[in-house]
């Protein structure tokens, strides 16, 4: 008999971690999960040592990946993305897994030359960012001091059928759809490599399937589309007459997400398919039948 292979996935209630979760079970594994929505807290380090025992691999998506939350509560940032990201690193040394960090680009910062590699120099200007940067420190420090086999992987702004309510598409969404303004920051000429989250996850697997180990890797479209961009492209697809509308610019704002996927062409094979208006429309169907904006919002009389 073959025996499946058994990973434990943090953060597995989460957007991204549903979905790859998923996709692990599609393809065999024997899929443990770990999230605070289950009482399942990273910072309790006896529960995360019992967690990883007995699995060949741990992806660890576990974080408080809200800006806003972050910037509001950095003492529990840091105790959950980097003391937590420690435990988790400790957990898998001591099982002798290996342990795939779902970083961000965000720790790039705003770069002079683009589009941005895994050789650029991090300048992380807020608070999760900062948090993430420290947790791929705390992981490559295990690699150096105790041999813990890993891969750190920078996601780059991903949206998709299932995405949280803190994310811009989400927002625009809800806002076009309800006939509301779209509140944009700054002057809207912020960009992000938008890519979709079924692109992620044939991204993270390609990197498991691999074999390659102790590196950095861009997990990213090479697609700009600016806030902006993104609002007018929403408010087209659902036919909405609301008003775009500018707001303050958000303090530690990346004014350009440029990010180089090269690495992960030439070295996996792998590259983002999905286009940004592909993707949008299968969003908007998703958003639609999943009755997104009776459930997350109060809708108008």
């Amino acid at each position: 008999l073959v025996t499946k292979k058994k990973v434990l996935v943090t953060g597995s209630a989460g957007f991204i971690a549903t979905h790859l979760s998923r996709e692990l079970r599609d393809r065999g594994f024997q899929v443990r999960t770990y999230d605070i929505v289950h009482g399942q807290d990273l910072r309790d380090l006896v529960r995360v040592i019992g967690a990883v025992h007995g699995v060949d691999t741990v992806f660890h998506l576990a974080a408080i990946a809200d800006l806003n939350r972050s910037r509001v509560d950095p003492i529990e940032t840091m105790e959950i993305n980097v003391e937590g990201t420690w435990n988790v690193a400790y957990a898998c040394w001591k099982a002798g897994a290996k342990l795939f960090y779902a970083s961000t680009c965000c720790v790039y910062g705003n770069q002079e030359r683009h589009p941005v590699d895994e050789n650029a120099l991090p300048r992380p200007a807020e608070i999760y960012a900062c948090s993430k940067l420290a947790g791929e420190y705390v992981i490559q420090g295990f690699h150096h001091t105790y041999g813990l086999p890993y891969n750190i992987m920078r996601f780059a702004t991903i949206y998709g059928e299932g995405t949280r309510p803190a994310l811009g598409t989400h927002i625009f969404f809800g806002q076009a759809l309800r006939r509301e303004p779209i509140t944009v920051h700054g002057d809207g000429q912020q960009t992000r490599t938008l890519t979709h989250v079924d692109d992620l996850v044939a991204g993270i697997v390609a990197l498991y399937d691999s074999e390659r180990l102790n590196e950095v890797w861009n997990l990213t479209t090479e697609e700009e589309v600016s806030a902006l961009g993104m609002a007018r492209d929403i408010r087209s697809l659902v036919g909405s007459l609301s008003e775009i509308v500018f707001v303050p610019q958000r303090v530690g704002q990346t004014f350009r997400e440029s990010i180089s996927a090269e690495k992960m062409r030439r070295e996996i094979g792998w590259e983002a398919k999905v286009k940004w208006k592909e993707g949008l429309e299968r969003m908007k169907w998703w958003y639609l039948m999943d009755g997104q904006v009776e459930i997350t919002y109060q809708m108008p009389e």
